[in-house]
């Protein structure tokens, strides 16, 4: 019988292409990582992998391998979750990727519900891009992605992953005090800011030029920066124009800005949580979900 490190060890250098990747993943060394792989290989009594200029390639018989070692990871995972089900209480680490204006949503009310309910339950988060997380989540680093997902180009989760919609937002314009558009009582149409320089986030990319090509022009992007924070204090400062895709109640933490609706139909989008079906049994990441759905 193989031992289930070494399969687990395989796993990781498919998913991830290096065995320095694979051992970060399983917080192993490098070397006692090369250790279990020969020992993974013993034990088969084939090679298993065969070094490709400076990579390691896994052999057909490796690739046959690492799909059972896939199987094995999940029946564990289903495992851990089992575990979590019988206890008397709730606990478990849950690791979330979520982009910067979910963060500021939920964050720190999350922590602190979380605290008062579910002292057990440990909560480690990363910002990151959707893309990111995704990618991220599909190689085992995240139990839950929480990413944005626009109408006019939705988020693709991987396939065979459970989604779960948290709350919908507003999308809006963010203008200078100063712009003549401020006062503006009615919904501002796109082609109106046709001659605007704009400070791009990943709205901007995900979004906003669809929006302007649509109505026949290329946005003038003079800035770019994924951090709203920085966004908005150029914004304010008579630097450009942006979209801010999170709650007013939220912006009054922000430097000051003017929002605006935009006079468009889809103008929100929908905040998803992504996460493998074993993830969605255990207890603990219900436990988060329930209260992001809350704080939202």
């Amino acid at each position: 019988m193989v031992d289930v490190r070494g399969l687990l060890l395989l796993h990781e250098l498919r998913v991830r292409g290096t065995l320095a990747l694979a051992a970060d993943a399983l917080h192993i060394s490098h070397s006692a990582a090369s250790h279990r792989l020969a020992v993974l290989e013993r034990e088969v009594g084939t090679p298993i992998a065969e070094r490709v200029g400076r990579r390691l390639q896994l052999t057909s018989a490796g690739q046959a391998l690492a799909e059972c070692a896939e199987r094995v990871k999940t029946d564990l995972d289903s495992t851990d979750a089992v575990i979590e089900t019988v206890r008397d209480t709730v606990s478990g680490r849950v690791k979330i990727g979520l982009f910067q204006t979910a963060a500021l949503r939920v964050f720190p009310r999350l922590l602190d519900d979380l605290r008062e309910t579910y002292p057990g339950v440990r909560l480690e988060s990363s910002q990151m891009l959707a893309a990111a997380a995704l990618s991220t989540l599909q190689t085992g680093g995240l139990d839950v992605a929480i990413v944005p997902s626009y109408l006019y180009d939705p988020a693709v989760p991987p396939a065979g992953f459970h989604v779960d919609e948290l709350y919908a937002e507003r999308l809006h314009l963010m203008l200078p005090a100063a712009h003549p558009l401020a006062g503006r009582d009615a919904p501002i149409e796109i082609t109106e800011l046709r001659s605007e320089q704009w400070i791009a986030g990943e709205t901007i990319d995900h979004l906003v030029s669809k929006l302007c090509r649509t109505a026949g022009f290329e946005p003038d992007i003079v800035h770019r920066t994924s951090d709203y924070v920085l966004m908005t204090m150029l914004v304010s400062s008579g630097h450009g124009i942006s979209i801010l895709p999170v709650s007013t109640n939220l912006a009054e933490h922000l430097p000051p800005v003017v929002l605006k609706p935009l006079a468009l139909a889809k103008a929100h989008y929908r905040v998803l949580a992504v996460m493998r079906e074993t993830s969605r049994r255990r207890p603990a990441v219900a436990a988060v979900i329930a209260a992001m759905r809350m704080r939202a």
